[in-house]
């Protein structure tokens, strides 16, 4: 009785009978034997295959890795010369262990890659090199199409921890920082701020100085200035008065009610007495 078998887009399929390959490619439809025919599945499809292990630092930390490795075969029939992938035509089922080891595979490739150098380093450098831990271990894995017909298009880690306990230690230990960073920070801002309020006062007390410098040069002219104004005013009297000596009593007379009737509009009263009149009358009579 005759089977028939069709295999999906993302299979590659090798049928074999009689120790010989009949047919092979992906995709392929074919009528086979049962009984005489041997037929190996590999799946072609990009796989993003998630692993977990533990591993100890080089100061002696327990750590647990998560992550995951994007591969494919790109080579069917190189990965068939390693493995066996012989399968039921019916359900597809692998005929043995064998055709399941692949992806265990691969993890083991990234876990021995990973251990040399999470052995190397010390806790906290691993904790935050989760890229450059996936670099060197994907590096180590560039031999695997040649060997195997894979190809890594992508490796990551998603999580490197330590003990629960360790883990909270090391928060503490970095709140702790982030604390003293703070402190160091705030005390800094504080010291600018007195800086920069000292130089505000002394640029303050040295602008008073300047003015009250200013100050004092202007009191200085000023006075100056007055004491000349009174030599002056001084003088000009000493002048006036000099005038006035050679001066008879009625001409003085006459100058002072002269003097009055330029401001005769701010006298209310005046009182002339005989006395006065006799004397104006006088100078007038002179001339």
């Amino acid at each position: 009785m005759m089977g028939y078998f069709k295999a999906e887009p993302t299979e590659f399929v090798r049928m074999s009978a009689g120790g010989k390959v009949k047919k092979q490619g992906k995709g392929i439809t074919a009528v086979y034997m049962p009984f005489r025919t041997t037929i190996e599945l590999v799946s072609v499809a990009t796989r993003d295959q998630p692993f977990g292990f533990n591993e100890v630092s080089s100061d002696k930390q327990d750590i647990s890795l998560q992550g995951g490795i994007v591969y494919q075969v790109t080579n069917p029939e190189v990965a068939m010369n390693k493995y066996n992938f012989s399968v039921d035509p019916k359900s597809k089922m692998y005929l043995n262990e064998e055709g399941s080891k692949l992806p265990d595979h691969m993890i083991q490739l990234v876990q021995t890659g990973a251990k040399r150098i999470v052995q190397a380093t010390a806790l906290e450098q691993l904790l935050v090199m989760s890229e450059e831990l996936a670099q060197q271990v994907l590096e180590g894995m560039k031999n695997t199409k040649e060997e195997y017909g894979i190809d890594v298009g992508m490796l990551y880690f998603s999580s490197i921890r330590p003990k629960p306990e360790i883990a909270k230690a090391l928060e503490a230990q970095y709140r702790e920082s982030l604390l003293q960073t703070a402190d160091e920070a705030i005390y800094a801002r504080r010291a600018i701020a007195v800086e920069k309020e000292r130089a505000i006062q002394e640029n303050e007390l040295k602008t008073r100085i300047d003015l009250e410098e200013k100050r004092k040069e202007f009191v200085d002219l000023e006075g100056e200035n007055k004491l000349k104004t009174a030599d002056f005013n001084a003088q000009a009297a000493q002048k006036e008065l000099t005038a006035y000596q050679t001066a008879e009593p009625a001409t003085l007379a006459s100058l002072a009610l002269y003097e009055l009737g330029k401001n005769a509009e701010r006298i209310e009263n005046l009182t002339i007495t005989p006395d006065l009149m006799a004397t104006l009358m006088t100078a007038v009579r002179k001339g």
